[in-house]
């Protein structure tokens, strides 16, 4: 009677475990099948047709990125380790995350001018706005986000020309001045601004008439995937950066 009841317990959980992997979902993130289209959500499973020299891009609950060029005609299948769950950030400890699913299709669907750049991100030459989603665009105001670890670049439409940059930190007054070459478009943060979670900044670029407020936000480095980071990033704010991040995914 023992066995029995156990043999039938087993039998469920696996059961259980079939089904939950059978519910696995993924997202459209890029495509160039007719048939799917940006933040599209799609079961694991689910046969897609995707013709001849064409692609499609989807991140699965896991933060892993499924790239599958045409011809294809198959399921679609999330696999993969990683990404986090329960609030759509994710904590890098495994796991389907249901909620990373539905942010970045709330985020891909939502704007439709967004949605279709991501494409023009990848073919333009030079890319306006920048394609490195990490960079600070010196001629917007807003929010915008950097790495909490690594290096902070700014980044300038116009390089031909030298100017000097004038950049505050307006929380605790320090200020850098610095000369920005001919020719480059980027140049590191200067080292005596501070770099703070939520700081507000002003930065002046001599010839321009008016300058610029940015207000920094610094990404978790514990976020399991950049599809994680993206969805982070529009949260506070730095939709575009999350856009020209998820642009890159392969």
């Amino acid at each position: 009677m023992t066995v029995r009841w156990i043999s039938s317990f087993i039998g469920i959980l696996l059961m259980t475990a079939a089904f939950s992997a059978q519910a696995q979902q993924l997202v459209v993130i890029t495509s160039g099948a007719p048939s799917l289209k940006p933040g599209q959500v799609v079961k694991s499973g689910t046969a897609i047709e995707i013709p001849a020299g064409a692609s499609v891009t989807l991140v699965s609950e896991t933060g892993k990125t499924v790239t599958l060029k045409g011809p294809f005609s198959g399921p679609a299948k999330a696999g993969g380790q990683g990404g986090g769950q329960g609030d759509g950030q994710g904590d890098g400890k495994g796991g389907g995350d249901a909620k990373l699913i539905a942010s970045l299709s709330g985020l891909l669907s939502g704007s439709g001018k967004e949605t279709g750049s991501l494409g023009a991100m990848r073919a333009a030459a030079p890319p306006k706005p920048p394609s490195d989603a990490w960079v600070i665009d010196t001629g917007k105001s807003g929010d915008v986000c950097v790495q909490a670890k690594g290096p902070v670049m700014l980044w300038r439409e116009k390089a031909a020309k030298a100017r000097i940059l004038t950049l505050k930190n307006l929380t605790d007054k320090s200020k850098s001045k610095a000369e920005w070459p001919a020719g480059s478009a980027t140049l590191e943060w200067p080292s005596k601004v501070t770099i703070a979670d939520g700081a507000r900044y002003l930065l002046r670029m001599k010839g321009s008439r008016a300058a610029r407020k940015l207000k920094l936000h610094l990404v978790p480095g514990g976020l399991a995937s950049d599809a994680h980071r993206a969805v982070w990033m529009a949260r506070n704010g730095c939709e575009k950066q999350a856009m020209r991040l998820l642009a890159g995914l392969r």
